[in-house]
């Protein structure tokens, strides 16, 4: 991919010009050693000179995954030059683990990349739990990847859910959240991080509420972790204390960002699933 710079001031060396853009050490050093530093179409040092009105050009080297292509047809909701969303289903790992070494959504992506010519590699910007689905934000290369995930609360993210009892109104949970070093289920801790979720109440049917969730951060379990904390764990989450042995239902039903490049807002939805009465 290509980043242009118009120069404004004249006397700065390349390599200061660099360090005040929005670029990590890494990615600089990433730039230099496999891509290459154009200055008015010309391949130049970090010790050049700029001057008034020369065009600086990043070519980021081209990225190849060592992953595993798996022929999955993906629900793709949004796409442009620097990033894809996809609608996940329920049960699809996200990415390959030592228990789910292969068959998931990112080899899918893999797959979908080779298919299209696409050179990338996948960067999710957030996750969703394997029984998680719905909208998933991707960068389709490093540098869209820094930009949107260090600053992950302007990437705004709603999800449905169903959790047990009656839950009305809304209410924020904050509540740092620690990884259990007996098993994969998270706690929350004093040492933890930092993790802040709202809720909001939709319906209520019987004895079971469905909820609207939008997280600040993006903690492993979180809305999982924290509904349970305030005694509403979700429908069949076993994992968190729900008394009913099924698959629960969490559901990111819409997206949206700041496309760093653009400055444009970009809005993903997706139809909820409805409210099973009992």
């Amino acid at each position: 991919m290509k980043f242009i710079i118009a120069m404004k001031e004249s006397g700065m060396l390349l390599r200061e010009f660099l360090s005040q853009q929005e670029l990590s050490k890494k990615a600089v050093k990433l730039i230099k050693m496999h891509g290459k530093i154009l200055v008015n179409g010309q391949r130049q040092t970090v010790r050049y000179c700029l001057r008034y009105g020369d065009v600086v050009e990043l070519l980021w080297p081209e990225e190849v995954s060592t992953m595993e292509p798996y022929p999955l047809a993906l629900k793709i909701c949004y796409e442009d030059e620097n990033f894809l969303v996809i609608d996940k289903p329920a049960g699809l790992p996200s990415i390959p683990t030592k228990r789910y070494p292969r068959n998931t959504l990112a080899n899918a992506v893999v797959y979908y990349y080779q298919s299209q010519g696409i050179k990338a590699t996948v960067h999710l910007v957030n996750r969703l739990d394997k029984d998680t689905q719905g909208l998933l934000l991707i960068a389709k290369n490093s540098y869209a990847h820094y930009l949107l995930s260090r600053d992950i609360k302007q990437v705004r993210r709603v999800y449905h859910c169903v959790v047990e009892g009656v839950l009305t109104g809304q209410g924020t949970i904050t509540a740092p959240i620690i990884k259990d070093k007996k098993s994969v289920k998270r706690l929350i801790h004093p040492a933890g991080k930092f993790a802040v979720t709202h809720y909001r109440g939709l319906e209520v049917s019987a004895n079971q509420s469905k909820i609207e969730c939008i997280l600040e951060t993006g903690r492993t379990h979180q809305i999982r972790v924290h509904l349970s904390s305030i005694n509403h764990p979700l429908v069949g989450d076993t994992l968190y204390d729900s008394i009913y042995q099924e698959s629960y239902y969490l559901d990111s039903i819409a997206l949206s960002f700041i496309d760093p490049f653009t400055q444009r807002l970009i809005e993903v939805k997706k139809d909820s699933k409805q409210f099973e009465k009992n």
